[in-house]
């Protein structure tokens, strides 16, 4: 499982080669916070106190947002990196 400091590597670099960068950061922003809204509305929909609503929505904060990164940035990512490694493997059987 990737570091912080190296998702955020792997974001710089996907974000490099975008055009449309800043329309994603906003719908990332927007997704995650649809997301925590609609983990939120369950919680209110089970009839839980204000605190078990703040904890749900609080334990569910890492999952979520570590989930729209890996989706957005890490696995673009590991797909490249799996590209160039069968790449290279190629040119390594032809030898």
């Amino acid at each position: 499982m990737p570091g912080l400091m190296e998702v955020f590597i792997l974001k710089e670099r996907v974000n490099d080669n975008r055009d449309d960068s800043i329309f994603m950061m906003l719908f990332e922003k927007a997704f995650i916070l649809i997301s925590l809204l609609v983990v939120m509305l369950i919680g209110v929909a089970l009839n839980l106190p204000a605190w078990g609503i703040g904890a749900l929505v609080g334990a569910s904060l890492g999952p979520i947002v570590y989930g729209h990164y890996y989706f957005i940035y890490i696995r673009p990512a590991k797909k490249q990196q799996n590209i160039d490694v069968n790449k290279k493997q190629g040119k390594n059987k032809r030898k």
